[in-house]
């Protein structure tokens, strides 16, 4: 095996090195590109696009099917059917079923602990089966299965790489690169007896086979930064790289020392040497008289709006290259608020994938609502339905026909778990609306959304249900009872996505495009021999319905990872002198946690070092690599401060939900001044409604309700008043508390001057609440007796005789309940006991007049005045100005 591991001390010096003639004009394979692309900055033309490219390139061309969605979807299959079929009795019987209910429900861990296993080619014979977990032996009882069948043939990985063969992969997956980058790249220039893998930190079985394969007929020089004046620090490359089975060379050069050669970036420097000497326990030669400071951010959003103003800015610098024009370039130990960057800045992240689209969610949410047993649809989450509504594919007059009219009636399906169940209530709706003549019963649906929605709408909702139950059993009734059922189902995907949406839809040329990918995807799965379970076809489905990325179009994360550093911050030395290198989430929590497990479950340490103990090289250097990432973000902080060549920054994110948290230990150690961040532009990303303009003269008169609703909240006003013209209840909550109004006022009405009776009036309410369930099909028994015992309360209190006879005060405030549901309301928090006490007044023609004039209504405008008032608003939903002023 020809392998040899070089050490280098400056990555800004590399030319200096010995071995420079020797890697300068070879193969370079990187750990990831933004290393290359440093590597490319830094030494320009020695270094072009192509032949220095990454790990996964080379060993997607040497392991082709190995890699491929073909061989991880038949690899699904496999196991699933082994995991349901084929196991034998390992365990107790239910103990069994349990275990093999999590395997499946863990598919994606189990067909990661499996491939490993296959990678490193564990041998049986050195497991030590006593010193395993259940789920240990379950699983390895499933790999002895697979090694003593049919389906290994599944799980090898093609070795009989010939020398003709590991050059045409090399030479391809140099192409690759050049194709991406937009170049053309000169093969015959390449010395080609050799290769350069740089900067892995984590090796994974497969690159280390592909490393021992290449070994065989090739020099392969293995290149990491080493400084040894930091030893304890570097001592993770160190542990890692000893496992190989050849020496570490060292070579002479000068050490990293802070000196004033670059006096923008020196305080950083100098706090590098002090966390290099700090960890080496030199406490002696620290520094302490370089003070620096750590912007504390109280939490993730607060942190995501900082970044999203620096990014914005420089978008609107240079629209072609923000990051690159970004003030600080960011990398944090813990980069999940790119999470909430998305959402700001969503083209920033790469070329939307298929699932991404409307038509991805509208096949995954059927998925979620097929029972295979059943062979029907089965509804436990509502958004399931409107997932496939907004999806485009069900006929509509205009697209978002069907969702708009969804959104008004999603209230009438409570509870509703099939087709047939929704499609009975909109027929339900429909006979009711047909058969409806009382005014009071008249004005009373009047307020219910789904009566408000036209007979037309409620057809064309009715028709396309059908068409979504009709479209799903298409696809995957009987699924399970067919043979070769995976095929089957390709072949009728990718007739249906060619045929129904390709030709048969405007979708326009990006999408288009996207679904040409799509179908190219399908065309590597659709001969796959295989019947597995519906689960499982499900599990898979983001394996195979997705596109190939487009070149140019792969995620740019605006905040980076740590694993980025180390390609990134030798570009700092051409920054202009503005330009701040961030290091955030300085925690020990994101430092010194892996944020990620060693090994996929059910494997972990002790099923590597205390149930095995195999002596091949390629396992030691797999197991220790993954054990030693929890010291890489340490290497990686010190690394990126020592090397910075532009002004620096630390940061940390206090508050991880209720947990407060503190700096770095070794930052605080060194003196780092807590600095409070004063983010006085929070939320400057949920802009405020423009002003807005309405014209009145197309308006009737206004009344004293539409007087209520201005003096509440003006906003309320604008969308009650002046676009719907009356209040509309939707959401499940305030209809129960529209029905419990109704209910009061209908007794109220029959039992005008009635001597009070409990009895009388419970009989009453029940009867009431029979007739009007009729509107309300959702309704449970548990809501009659919440609504009758909440009433009864209010109306028998033991001061009167006999009810009411209503008078007008009377009608007007079971009016004002009929569309404020309350005329008092209590705040418990304020003690104060009635904030609606002044927003019903007596109000005159003139008051009308003057407070609904356009003038007045420009000079006012509609703002939004939250309260508590709010939950009881038709229009909550719509508003997020209550929950701003409560979160």
């Amino acid at each position: 095996m020809s392998i040899v591991i070089y050490t280098y001390k400056d990555p800004y010096r590399m030319e200096s090195e010995p071995y420079w003639n020797e890697i300068k004009t070879c193969p370079y394979f990187c750990v990831s590109q933004t290393l290359a692309n440093g590597l490319k900055y830094v030494y320009k033309s020695d270094f072009q696009q192509g032949r220095v490219t990454t790990v996964q390139n080379l060993i997607e061309a040497l392991y082709e099917y190995w890699t491929s969605t073909a061989c991880a979807v038949k690899q699904h299959t496999d196991i699933d059917n082994i995991i349901s079929h084929n196991i034998s009795t390992l365990l107790n019987g239910s103990l069994q079923l349990n275990m093999a209910s999590a395997f499946l429900f863990n598919r994606e861990d189990i067909f990661e602990s499996l491939r490993i296993m296959f990678e490193l080619n564990i041998n049986l014979q050195d497991v030590v089966e006593e010193k395993l977990t259940p789920e240990q032996r379950f699983i390895v009882e499933i790999y002895r299965i697979i090694s003593n069948s049919g389906v290994i043939s599944d799980f090898t990985i093609d070795e009989k790489h010939s020398i003709e063969e590991i050059d045409k992969s090399i030479s391809s997956a140099m192409a690759k690169a050049a194709e991406y980058a937009g170049n053309e790249i000169d093969l015959s220039k390449i010395q080609s007896d050799r290769i350069v893998i740089h900067g892995v930190h984590q090796f994974s079985p497969i690159m280390l086979r592909a490393i021992e394969k290449i070994a065989e007929s090739k020099r392969v020089i293995l290149l990491f930064n080493y400084q040894p004046q930091y030893k304890n620090a570097y001592q993770t490359w160190i542990d890692i790289y000893s496992t190989f089975d050849c020496p570490i060379v060292e070579f002479d050069g000068a050490e990293f020392r802070p000196n004033m050669e670059y006096p923008v970036s020196f305080q950083g420097n100098l706090l590098a040497d002090n966390l290099g000497k700090l960890i080496n326990g030199d406490i002696d030669s620290l520094n302490f008289g370089n003070s620096f400071e750590i912007t504390e951010f109280d939490n993730t959003t607060e942190f995501a709006n900082y970044v999203a103003d620096i990014f914005a800015k420089a978008e609107k610098t240079d629209s072609m290259n923000p990051m690159g024009n970004m003030s600080e370039q960011i990398y944090a130990a813990d980069s999940s608020a790119n999470n909430i960057l998305k959402i700001y800045f969503p083209e920033q992240f790469g070329e939307r994938q298929f699932l991404n689209y409307p038509l991805g969610h509208f096949f995954i949410a059927v998925a979620n609502m097929w029972d295979s047993a059943k062979n029907e649809l089965v509804i436990t989450d509502i958004n399931d339905i409107k997932e496939c509504l907004d999806a485009g594919i069900l006929k509509e007059n205009h697209l978002g026909q069907l969702s708009s009219i969804f959104e008004s009636v999603a209230a009438l399906f409570e509870g509703c778990t099939s087709i047939d169940g929704m499609t009975s209530r909109i027929r339900r709706v429909r006979k009711n609306k047909k058969h409806l003549t009382d005014p009071t019963k008249k004005e009373y649906v009047s307020h219910i959304s789904y009566y408000t929605v036209s007979n037309d709408d409620l057809d064309l909702l009715e028709s396309a249900l059908q068409d979504l139950d009709e479209l799903s059993a298409y696809f995957y009734e009987d699924f399970e009872k067919r043979p070769h059922n995976f095929k089957e189902f390709y072949k009728k995907l990718k007739r249906y996505l060619q045929d129904d949406v390709l030709i048969g839809r405007d979708l326009g040329e990006e999408f288009s495009d996207i679904i040409r990918r799509v179908l190219v995807r399908l065309e590597e799965v659709e001969s796959i021999d295989a019947s597995a379970s519906f689960e499982c076809l499900k599990a898979t489905m983001s394996i195979y319905l997705v596109q190939e990325t487009k070149p140019g179009k792969s995620a740019n994360w605006i905040i980076r990872n740590f694993e980025q550093i180390d390609g990134d911050i030798i570009r700092s030395l051409a920054e202009n002198k503005n330009t701040v290198y961030h290091f955030a989430c300085l925690t020990d929590e994101d430092i010194d946690s892996v944020n990620r497990s060693n090994f996929p479950w059910p494997l972990d340490g002790d099923f590597f070092e205390v149930a095995q103990e195999p002596v091949d090289w390629k396992y030691q250097a797999f197991v220790r690599s993954r054990k030693e990432y929890k010291n890489f973000k340490r290497y990686a902080l010190l690394y990126g401060l020592e090397f910075n060549r532009a002004k620096f920054k630390l940061s940390y994110v206090k508050r991880d939900g209720d947990k407060e948290r503190e700096p770095y230990y070794l930052l605080k150690t060194l003196g780092a001044k807590r600095v409070k961040h004063e983010d006085k532009k929070t939320g400057k990303y949920l802009e405020s409604l423009p002003e807005i303009s309405v014209s009145l003269k197309s308006l009737g008169k206004f009344d004293e309700y539409d007087y209520y609703r201005f003096k509440i909240c003006k906003y309320r006003f604008l969308l009650e008043s002046l676009i719907e013209n009356t209040t509309v209840y939707r959401d499940d909550f305030l209809l129960m508390k529209y029905l419990e109004v109704l209910l009061e006022n209908q007794v109220k009405e029959e039992l005008q001057g009635v001597p009070i009776s409990e009895t009388i009036l419970i009989e009453k309410l029940n009867e009431a609440f029979d007739e009007l369930k009729r509107y309300f099909p959702y309704v449970q028994n548990v809501n009659r007796m919440d609504a009758i015992s909440n009433i009864r309360s209010r109306i028998i209190n033991g001061k009167q005789k006999s009810f009411p006879i209503l008078k007008n005060e009377e009608r007007k405030y079971m009016m004002i309940r009929e569309l404020f549901i309350h005329k008092q309301l209590s705040d418990p928090r304020t003690f104060r006991k009635n904030i609606l006490a002044d927003k019903f007044p007596d109000v005159s023609e003139e008051k009308l007049k003057e407070v609904f004039s356009e003038d007045s209504l420009k000079k006012n405008g509609y703002s939004k005045e939250p309260d508590l008032w709010c939950q009881y608003c038709a229009n909550h939903e719509y508003c997020a100005a209550y929950y701003a002023e409560t979160n």
